[in-house]
């Protein structure tokens, strides 16, 4: 691709192309919290069980990746991409026509199932066509969820209460054909030549490759492997704390006494802080590795949640989501890098579609027990003291990780299962 006279390395588009998909993803994922008020308002729905549509959405979305991801090893990315964007966009449409509790729950199913064709997917084939340049190529494109929080939230939020909840999502899902169909077009998966001298910096080098390149390992492999489990485990618990706060901020902060507008600002305050953090997370885990770099963003990620219900003065909480959005773009951002850096990138597409479990998992998890415990107890006390605990536990999981593992895939230590 040429602008002017200069060529353009097509990995760099490749990048953008992901960045737009994942901003539609982003919608029904970080904005989630401007919905549960008037949601509440319209049906009389408890937070458990307006969360348990989150719930839902995350579990079909981490556990048909793995399926997502071996389809793109397969038949290619813009395939998977296609079907995607048919089940996730009507959707997300549909959603504005829901009357009741199931058909809610159904859409979010849709949304799940159709969100699946794109994260795994796609930071494979990114990986695939940046070596050196990696994990900022990476960091880039997820920068798109941190996008997505800042700019989404508070224009649905002006949009619900001009418009109401329905217009918000019908709205939202035209959007999302726009956009998706763009990062379907510029997608490419990096062509054979890739490997030789024909790329420029950001590309593979075949010496590099030949001379430094462990033997990937397949997905049966890598789960032989403790190493996985302990990766699995550690952003599990991390994702939990995370969707705690990504969810359940908005009414948090209405709870304390802070108007809806103003609220809804602390996602966006999350979504511009989680852009740097996930851009400077990905610099440092091409410096250090990805395993050191999630030491620190794991305590400043449990310090944070500790931390927030202690203060309801909105100045302090802006402050406080600041450093949230610094940890939790920065270890969400390694999330789908650490796999690659471990295993390798010829079956990183299933790899990485087995690791989104662990985001649907927590994505599951996290608001449903908050919402649970809020239903319970009357507020987010216990819920924050909980997940900063887990957050805690995830930081010794990567410090066990960098001491003990190698990256190295030959020899990575295996376990007979």
């Amino acid at each position: 691709m040429k602008i002017g006279n200069r060529k353009i390395f097509y990995g760099w588009v490749v990048v953008f192309s992901a960045f737009l998909a994942m901003l539609t993803v982003s919608i029904p994922v970080y904005s989630f919290g401007v919905f549960i008020n008037p949601l509440t308002k319209t049906f009389g729905w408890s937070r458990a069980n307006i969360s348990g549509a989150m719930a839902i959405f995350q579990l079909l979305l981490g556990f048909i990746a793995v399926i997502s991801g071996r389809l793109s090893d397969k038949y290619g990315v813009k395939r998977v991409m296609l079907l995607g964007l048919v089940v996730y966009s009507s959707s997300l449409i549909l959603t504005s026509r829901i009357s009741s509790l199931l058909t809610f729950y159904l859409c979010f199913a849709g949304l799940g199932i159709g969100a699946s064709a794109f994260y795994a997917p796609l930071t494979s084939t990114i990986s695939r066509w940046f070596a050196k340049r990696r994990g900022l190529a990476v960091g880039v494109a997820v920068t798109a969820f941190g996008v997505g929080m800042a700019v989404f939230s508070p224009l649905l939020e002006i949009t619900i209460s001009k418009l109401g909840w329905r217009l918000a999502f019908f709205y939202s899902g035209m959007l999302s054909v726009v956009l998706l169909s763009i990062s379907i077009y510029l997608m490419k998966g990096p062509p054979e030549y890739i490997r030789s001298s024909n790329t420029q910096d950001e590309s593979f080098s075949e010496d590099e490759l030949e001379e430094n390149k462990p033997r990937d390992l397949t997905v049966g492999e890598a789960m032989h492997s403790p190493a996985y489990w302990i990766m699995y485990f550690m952003l599990l618990l991390a994702g939990i704390s995370g969707f705690f706060i990504t969810v359940h901020i908005v009414p948090y902060a209405i709870d304390i006494g802070i108007p809806s507008f103003y609220a809804a600002t602390l996602l966006t305050v999350i979504g511009l802080v989680n852009i740097g953090g996930r851009i400077t997370g990905g610099i440092t885990a091409d410096k250090i590795g990805s395993s050191k770099a999630l030491i620190a963003l794991f305590f400043l990620q449990a310090l944070v949640i500790f931390l927030l219900p202690l203060f309801t003065n909105l100045s302090v909480l802006y402050l406080i989501v600041v450093f949230f959005g610094l940890a939790y773009g920065g270890w969400a951002m390694i999330h789908a890098l650490i796999p690659v850096e471990f295993f390798g990138t010829t079956y990183s597409g299933a790899i990485l579609g087995t690791f989104e479990t662990v985001a649907g998992l927590g994505g599951a998890l996290g608001p449903y027990f908050a919402g649970y415990v809020y239903d319970v107890t009357g507020g987010y006390d216990l819920a924050f003291t909980i997940g900063g605990g887990m957050t805690v536990i995830s930081a010794l999981l990567a410090i066990l990780l960098t001491i003990f593992f190698s990256k190295d895939r030959v020899n990575l230590p295996e376990w007979d299962l």
